[in-house]
């Protein structure tokens, strides 16, 4: 029925969802930057990876096992 073969590793799974995470952050920046005038604004992009890929990583195995 399905194809096994194909199947998503957890860590691929808390990949994909930090690089989202990251990137919806990247958009929450910019458009607060353009809405203040802003332009010194700095984003730890590997540490919000991390963290982002961590938190994944737990929800994930609990629901994938």
């Amino acid at each position: 029925m399905f194809d096994t073969e194909n199947d998503l590793s957890n860590e691929q799974r808390a990949h994909d969802l930090a690089l989202l995470a990251v990137q919806a952050e990247i958009n929450r920046n910019l458009i607060s930057q353009l809405n203040s005038g802003s332009k010194d604004v700095e984003l730890d992009i590997y540490n919000l990876y991390f963290n982002s890929y961590e938190d994944a990583l737990d929800a994930v195995t609990k629901d994938f096992g």
